[in-house]
């Protein structure tokens, strides 16, 4: 399943550089043409030949694109049931001391738990149908840069730690937020859990209003939470 997930994805790779290669073919032929007053019949051969080549990409891009999905979505369910019996199966050995805790009570634990399944799950899958994909696409095109001009490869080469360095600043300002939202989330869930559980009591005391405000800031600040990632 992954090796052939792997082979789709050089294959993608190499498919993605079809058209640059293609591009340069055409021109290099047709300033042949030019200096030698080619006729149009001389320049047919070279039609076809573009126009097969580039059509045989297309087709071959949609039995790529249709198999990384297929493998992408096989991996990502393989990967959400061992994640998922991982996590009964560490919860099981847990003393009950762990239970106890505020923190870890049912609807705060339920949430993380969905939430590091989904997590994990999805970078799995954006890793074999979006991430490397891409970075395979990357170093083969870096690899005809240097091939055809080595200024221009060396400065693609420099921009590239320069991406990498605003990106790591930005993951890491968006970390501390991110981290205050997940706990905003569990601390929602686990309100609406004990609201529901409490409905008795809260009726009993006439509390409905004290409830509703303490639910109505909690959600404001979960929506600040929200708006400051984006």
């Amino acid at each position: 399943m992954i090796s052939g997930t792997l082979l789709l994805t050089l294959l993608g790779a190499l498919t993605a550089q079809v058209n640059p290669v293609v591009l340069k073919y055409t021109v290099d032929e047709v300033s042949e043409l030019i200096k030698t007053s080619g006729s149009f019949e001389k320049g047919m051969p070279v039609l076809i030949l573009i126009s097969g080549i580039l059509l045989g990409k297309e087709v071959l891009n949609i039995f790529i694109n249709f198999g990384q999905k297929f493998y992408g979505e096989k991996i990502r369910i393989n990967v959400s049931s061992r994640l998922a019996q991982a996590a009964i199966d560490k919860i099981l050995t847990y003393k009950v001391a762990y239970f106890t805790d505020e923190d870890h009570s049912s609807g705060k634990l339920q949430t993380r738990i969905d939430r590091g399944i989904e997590s994990l799950t999805r970078l799995v899958q954006n890793f074999f149908i979006d991430i490397l994909p891409l970075f395979s696409s990357a170093v083969i095109a870096l690899i005809l840069m240097y091939l055809q001009n080595v200024y221009v490869g060396l400065v693609s080469t420099v921009i590239v730690p320069i991406y990498f360095y605003i990106t790591a600043r930005q993951a890491k300002k968006l970390g501390g937020v991110r981290r205050k939202l997940r706990s905003q989330r569990e601390q929602k869930t686990s309100g609406l859990l004990n609201l529901v559980n409490s409905i008795m009591v809260i009726k009993s005391f006439v509390r409905e209003k004290l409830e509703g405000k303490k639910q109505l800031n909690l959600q404001r600040q979960l929506m600040d939470s929200q708006l400051a990632t984006r």
